[in-house]
């Protein structure tokens, strides 16, 4: 059995796989590299109905549907079978005793994509700046903008431990950085705080510790973005002798345009959630979301949700080390984001520390409601470096998937070239090289994960309503290899539009249409509900889309 690559075999040369797409009628993706400089247009976000196979979600699983043999049909059968297709034009199978498949998907599994990396585009190359992470980037206001930690210069990195585990309390503050492209970035000098007796910096608030920042068009305009803060609890709500977990938690911290900003001083949670914490508001559930950290059996992501950012219930465990994990692993981070232009598809870019090896990568979960998730690999999506790189030892995802100009899409990761624990060297040695920065992991458009048949495999899509003019897939295949289509209504085959009229696909393309002989244009099936069946071999195919 072939294993179906991610990426291109060695035997397969790029340019002999556009020459190969092209032949089949496809469109390569190429993307193009902006100018240093050069302005960078709105990132296109989809405007069809596309359909992305991260997992099962839009595959039709199908039936063993009966099939009788006529010679054992009674007389009262035969009364219902006609009664039935006389009032609703079912008719069954009468080929033969047994059960039939129908529509049942086979020969197929899900594969991600491993994400490709870039060197990173934020660094702590700043007089303040001892060291980055944590970035929050968001197009917003016509550019990229991005909010990050900065370590600073000269102010003790205070700590609070509990059970082992410590969270950096002071030492830090939120700056601020911008960008036309998402890759030439800049740091203006914004006069918010002083450092060092100069406000010529990009640090907009002291008041940030271990939250990401989201833009809350649902809340008044004075609370536009909004992040949490870890900090400690006031000192007349704390038992006397509490542990240290019960004497910090997370207040809200707001501002109406990114660079002022108000803490608000009502705890938000009362738990000591020692990570990067995430909030959002969710369009679907038409509420806030927060994912946080957690412990149980180690290091866990908890969730919460409210109607009221001001009002939060206790967070729940979400996920957490389970038996298919190794035993030695945390979660870490939970990396939530929403698929651009998808909001019913939301994602988790989970760090996954090692304990083992003290090592951490990030794995990739999905939801479709937003409260239930399932890891579409254990393996890791972003994987770390090679001895040498500046991310060779740990990686951790921020939020916010975003599409570049140049339709990849992003999501901002930090790394160090230490791993978790080698990392406390530096407080000790002063002298030992960490290096870290924030770079992208990317994507071509739609490929996160996709439908492989390693030989031959085929299945259904579901119904959905087509409104469009074109058909499209995105999709790869080996030299050998070949997707073909066939449309469906209500479970019958489209006349012109059956495998035999298809013309396969065969390379790779981010988008290419579905054409069959004789069929040029498909505004005749507007107003159908479509399923397009799909035969795989030796190909993968990432999502599909009406135009």
């Amino acid at each position: 059995m072939k294993h179906f690559p991610t990426a291109l075999p060695d035997r397969w040369t790029r340019r002999a796989f556009l020459q190969a797409g092209m032949a089949a009628g496809a469109l390569p993706f190429a993307p193009r590299l902006l100018r240093a400089g050069e302005p960078a247009a709105k990132p296109a976000l989809p405007t069809a109905k596309t359909f992305l196979f991260l997992d099962w979600f839009h595959v039709k699983k199908g039936d063993l549907a009966p099939a009788l043999d006529p010679a054992r049909i009674s007389a009262e059968g035969r009364k219902m079978l006609e009664g039935m297709a006389r009032d609703s034009g079912k008719n069954y199978d009468q080929s033969g005793h047994g059960l039939r498949p129908v529509d049942v998907p086979s020969g197929i599994r899900i594969q991600q994509e491993v994400a490709q990396k870039s060197a990173p585009w934020l660094r702590a190359d700043q007089p303040w700046e001892r060291g980055v992470a944590g970035a929050t980037v968001l197009f917003d206001e016509g550019r990229f903008r991005c909010w990050y930690t900065a370590r600073l210069v000269g102010q003790p990195a205070d700590l609070t431990v509990d059970r082992g585990r410590a969270m950096e309390v002071s030492g830090t503050a939120l700056a601020y950085a911008e960008s036309d492209d998402g890759l030439l970035w800049k740091k203006p000098a914004l006069g918010i705080l002083s450092h060092g007796g100069s406000r010529e910096n990009n640090l907009v608030t002291g008041f940030h510790n271990g939250g990401s920042v989201f833009r809350d068009d649902h809340g008044p305009a004075e609370e536009r973005y909004k992040l949490f803060q870890f900090d400690a609890l006031p000192t007349d709500e704390v038992e006397k002798n509490a542990p240290n977990q019960k004497r910090y938690g997370l207040y809200g911290v707001t501002s109406p345009d990114g660079y002022s900003w108000t803490r608000h001083d009502r705890p938000l949670l009362r738990y000591f959630s020692d990570t990067f914490n995430i909030g959002a508001w969710d369009p679907l559930l038409q509420k806030y979301v927060g994912y946080f950290r957690h412990h149980l059996s180690g290091r866990t992501i908890s969730r919460a949700e409210t109607e009221d950012f001001w009002h939060w219930p206790e967070a729940q465990p979400l996920l957490y080390a389970g038996p298919l994990d190794k035993p030695a692993d945390d979660y870490y981070t939970n990396g939530y984001t929403i698929y651009p232009g998808q909001p019913s598809l939301r994602l988790l870019f989970s760090a996954i520390y090692h304990r083992d090896s003290d090592a951490v990568d990030v794995r990739l979960g999905v939801s479709r409601d937003g409260r239930a998730y399932s890891w579409i690999s254990y393996d890791p999506i972003i994987q770390l470096g090679q001895a040498g790189d500046w991310d060779r030892g740990s990686i951790y995802a921020s939020t916010n998937l975003v599409m570049l100009p140049d339709g990849r899409l992003a999501l901002p990761y930090t790394a160090y070239n230490t791993t978790h624990n080698e990392a406390w060297f530096r407080t000790f040695y002063g002298d030992y090289d960490v290096q870290s920065g924030v770079g992208w992991a990317t994507w071509p458009d739609g490929r996160l994960a996709g439908i492989v048949a390693d030989e031959a495999g085929r299945f259904t899509t579901n119904a959905a309503r087509f409104d469009g003019t074109q058909i499209q897939i995105n999709a790869r295949t080996l030299p050998e290899g070949s997707i073909e289509m066939e449309l469906h209504e209500r479970g019958k085959v489209l006349a012109g539009f059956s495998f035999a009229d298809a013309i396969p696909f065969s390379g790779d393309a981010t988008w290419a249409n579905c054409r069959w002989r004789g069929q040029t244009d498909l505004t005749a099936l507007r107003g159908k509900n479509l399923e397009l069946s799909l035969r795989l071999r030796h190909a993968k195919i990432f999502a599909g889309r009406f135009v």
